[in-house]
């Protein structure tokens, strides 16, 4: 495992001093903020001339490096915290139901933040927002790693979901812009190398740093991360030109993130009565209703423009979204939380035993995004849902014992699921005929929909987790097994979800098919 591991970090280093190169030779001061109007050109240029040249040319591999460097700080965060739970759980003394929004409310600051970045790239430009989201993130996870208590944990994690949030969507938009529906497949996939090798490190180092020194450095590791990505963007991240007359839908927003955050909170009250679930609940429908007539009545371009789920490939889409955060987000706690509740094993044991799943992904992330280009999203992300779900059955057979082997083994194959199908089905999004100035909001309205599933994910099986275990201090395997019966159902939705898509690429698909 750790000879691969260094491997994809030989690979990884190569590919980025390639990029450099590139930059230095045939860029050079280009690049510098007074001179970057040549380099944008040769990046728009090559962004006209997809339909000829389908090559990923030099200037597109140096804003994918660019843009992987920033996402692998938020990418290695989400895979590392969830080793330290069971530690933070002890050390604050606090229940499952409470730990478990430490990854809730960093998925709900994802969720609230989201739709304002469409905006705010549009009125400030992607490199300023840019720049002021690795900031946010860096000095969140400053405040989370000083953190006194459960509550102010949480706090600091919402805020660095803040900066989270903005870091992907708004590399997502920077990439499709420049690549093309006929370039997307594969650049999402080769930025998503350092992105998803961050899976394969990140629960080993966490487990790593638990053990060896205190889970508060799993957040202080982000500091020199963010530092690095920040000072490479401020230097070689071309400035765009902002569009002063966008307009921030203010009261849209001050309807949406309530509301969602009002319908997730209520989820995770399952357990303290009918009360406390539908006061929330209610009230957040409410919001999402009074939204949804907003964005059909206002003048001005809404936080979540509905005309994007006109088209049957986007509102399918968006469903798939909605319930891969579910099961994806969901279920990363539960893994960690497993073999070190149920078998009582290490933070660094727990952090080896679900590297597998990392390698898994690694693998065939570059296969997904291929078939993507060449055949239409529908057949790799079919195929990587059904080892998703093959993957997840083996867990929910835990009384029976299953040997170690099999667990790892199980583990491997929903990372290869996973790696299939997260490629092709963020492409889907570009690859559906939208016109260049709608990635901005159909990026937001997805990554929305993915954070906001990932958040009902995580909240539902706590609660199923919880009541499950009962009194128990530690959940037992039967009361594991029983959760991820949960899991395996939103995956087998999401597989009959993606064979109502159309086969192959639907660019040429009409709004009202």
């Amino acid at each position: 495992m750790f000879t691969g591991a260094v491997r994809q970090i030989k690979i990884w280093t190569s590919w980025l001093e390639h990029c450099m190169i590139a930059v230095e030779t045939e860029a050079g001061p280009q690049l510098q903020c007074r001179r970057s109007d040549q380099w944008r050109t040769r990046v728009t240029s090559a962004d006209t001339s997809e339909q000829v040249d389908a090559r990923l040319d030099r200037p597109l591999l140096v804003l994918g490096a660019l843009m992987a460097a920033g996402t692998f700080a938020a990418a290695l965060d989400a895979t590392i915290v969830s080793l330290a739970l069971d530690s933070i759980r002890s050390e604050f003394n606090t229940p499952i139901e409470t730990i478990q929004w430490i990854i809730t409310g960093y998925l709900l600051g994802i969720a609230t933040v989201i739709p304002v970045t469409g905006w705010a790239v549009d009125r400030f430009g992607a490199r300023t927002m840019w720049l002021t989201a690795m900031g946010l993130f860096l000095g969140a996870s400053l405040l989370c790693g000083i953190a006194w208590s459960a509550p102010s944990l949480i706090a600091s994690r919402v805020l660095q979901g803040f900066g989270g949030g903005m870091i992907v969507p708004i590399a997502q938009a920077v990439l499709a812009r420049a690549a093309g529906p006929s370039r997307v497949g594969r650049i999402m996939a080769l930025v998503t190398i350092p992105t998803q090798f961050a899976s394969v490190i990140g629960p080993t180092l966490g487990g790593l740093l638990v053990e060896t020194t205190t889970w508060r450095w799993i957040f202080y590791l982000n500091l020199p991360i963010c530092l690095i990505a920040g000072v490479l963007a401020a230097r070689l991240l071309p400035p765009d030109e902002p569009q002063r007359e966008a307009r921030l839908d203010l009261r849209g927003l001050l309807m949406l993130s309530p509301g969602l955050a009002l319908l997730v909170f209520g989820v995770s009250r399952v357990a303290d009565g009918t009360t406390a679930v539908l006061v929330p609940v209610a009230a957040g429908a409410v919001l999402l209703a009074g939204y949804v007539v907003h964005a059909r009545t206002t003048p001005h371009p809404p936080v979540i423009d509905l005309r994007l789920f006109s088209t049957r490939w986007f509102r399918t889409l968006a469903a798939i979204m909605l319930v891969y955060g579910g099961f994806f987000f969901g279920a990363v706690y539960l893994f960690p939380l497993y073999f070190q509740q149920a078998r009582g094993h290490s933070a660094l044991q727990a952090g080896l035993e679900v590297a597998p799943q990392g390698i898994g992904l690694l693998l065939m992330v570059f296969l997904g995004g291929s078939l993507a280009d060449k055949l239409g999203p529908r057949p790799a992300m079919l195929g990587g849902l059904g080892l998703l779900a093959l993957g997840t059955l083996v867990y929910t057979q835990l009384p029976a014992d299953p040997p170690m082997w099999l667990l790892l083994t199980a583990l491997a194959v929903r990372g290869a699921g996973v790696g299939l199908c997260v490629g092709p089905l963020m492409a889907a999004v570009f690859q559906g005929g939208l016109p260049k100035a709608s990635i901005p909001r159909a990026t937001t309205a997805v990554n929305i929909l993915q954070r906001v599933g990932g958040s009902f994910g995580t909240a539902l099986f706590a609660v199923v987790l919880t009541s499950q275990a009962g009194a128990h201090d530690d959940a037992t395997p039967a009361d594991f097994s029983h959760t991820f019966w949960w899991v395996a159902g939103l995956i087998v939705l999401a597989l009959v979800l993606t064979l109502t898509l159309q086969r192959g690429h639907p660019a040429a698909a009409s709004a009202d098919d």
